[in-house]
């Protein structure tokens, strides 16, 4: 098969990329001896115009079961160019959409193995011919007939999105436009759902960080969708909505004032005391709430607390997870000391929480050895 593929016959180049490709979509592939075969350079070099069609669907297809392999396999793939080519694929103006379809998942699987290889894959200009496939294909009949080509350039966007550490916000913010008009696909069922649920997976990450990045999702005037989002029945994309929502309550006064405006409390009060979805939709509520209550101003801790905000603070304080438990702990305290200053005589919030047991709640963290030095302290201050 090597000498086929490094032969001058073009019937024995296809013959050959085909059957190793195969071999590389069985349970086990031999990733490794394909590599050390020397053919991933032709593989690459079968992408170039003069090669037909099949020629460079069976070498994409072999070059994205490498790129799934592991990081040091994914290199050989990278190392021999394979990006570039990939890239032209997809803004070639021929109608391949099965060709384009694998080249997005193919350039989705590289830029999975880790935030470097989604760094250099970004730094190709990735972004703008996914983003065209997407917006060029969202309308009926187009939106059905190419469902697998959307899905798999909005898999690879969520991808690109994610890692730790981030992309740069300004290699991604030229999405939100897309992500606007994806949040909105109806019905979000099926394939159509998968696609909808890339697009909140996105908007979650992206108004992870500044307050540029959440003004940018506020601007993108995607506000009064995401209420409407938290109503939806599937509870993964609720999930998803939920910590954007979370995020935005992270920043600055006017951006959280922007997503109270959209009437979104009620939502997140029901959520975080609903028995219809998982236990974390709960616990994700909670923590919108508790981000709110820690970054707003005064009066809008007396807006959430007049909404009936910290019974929920109070209901998940001593929930398994931790990082439930430690916000809504921060996110009274936040109650409290905006109480203080408000009602000089009096902190009356105090009531309120006595009414939910949350000091007995408190109580029961002193001995936390993450958070009981802050469980006490709030008890001798305002414990009644």
């Amino acid at each position: 098969m090597v000498r086929d593929m490094m032969s001058g016959n073009e019937s024995f180049q296809l013959a050959a990329t085909a059957r190793v490709s195969f071999l590389l979509s069985t349970e086990n592939p031999p990733i490794d001896v394909v590599i050390q075969s020397g053919v991933v350079p032709h593989f690459v070099r079968f992408l170039i115009e003069q090669y037909g069609f099949q020629h460079k669907l069976y070498s994409v297809s072999a070059l994205y079961a490498i790129g799934k392999g592991s990081l040091e396999q994914a290199v050989a793939v990278i190392k021999h160019g394979a990006i570039p080519m990939f890239i032209r694929l997809l803004c070639c103006s021929e109608e391949c959409y099965q060709l384009k379809e694998l080249v997005a998942a193919a350039l989705g699987s590289l830029a999975n193995q880790s935030p470097d290889f989604r760094d250099y894959v970004l730094q190709f200009g990735t972004l703008t011919p996914l983003l065209s496939l997407l917006d060029n294909h969202l309308e009926p009949p187009m939106l059905h007939e190419k469902i697998t080509l959307l899905r798999a350039c909005s898999n690879t966007l969520a991808i690109v999105c994610q890692g730790n550490p981030a992309p740069s916000f300004n290699q991604i913010r030229s999405a939100l436009p897309i992500l606007r008009r994806l949040i909105h696909l109806n019905p979000p069922v099926g394939v159509i759902g998968d696609v909808f649920e890339d697009a909140c997976l996105c908007l979650s990450y992206l108004s992870n960080g500044s307050a540029e990045q959440i003004q940018a999702l506020i601007d993108a005037d995607v506000c009064a969708r995401l209420v409407m989002l938290l109503g939806f029945s599937d509870g993964k994309i609720v999930e998803h909505v939920l910590r954007t929502v979370g995020n935005i309550f992270k920043g600055v006064d006017s951006q959280i004032q922007k997503i109270m405006d959209a009437h979104i409390i009620p939502s997140l009060l029901y959520l975080s005391q609903s028995d219809n979805y998982d236990v974390e939709v709960r616990w994700d509520a909670a923590c919108a709430l508790s981000n709110a209550a820690r970054r707003g101003s005064n009066e809008q801790i007396r807006f959430l607390v007049n909404q009936g905000c910290i019974g929920p603070l109070c209901d998940h304080i001593l929930c398994p997870d931790r990082k439930t438990s430690i916000l809504c702990l921060k996110g009274l305290k936040s109650v409290l000391k905006a109480s203080e200053i408000m009602h000089s005589t009096r902190n009356l919030y105090t009531l309120i929480i006595t009414d939910f047991d949350g000091f007995g709640k408190v109580e029961k963290l002193q001995s936390d050895p993450d958070i009981g030095e802050m469980a006490m302290k709030l008890l001798m201050k305002y414990g009644v």
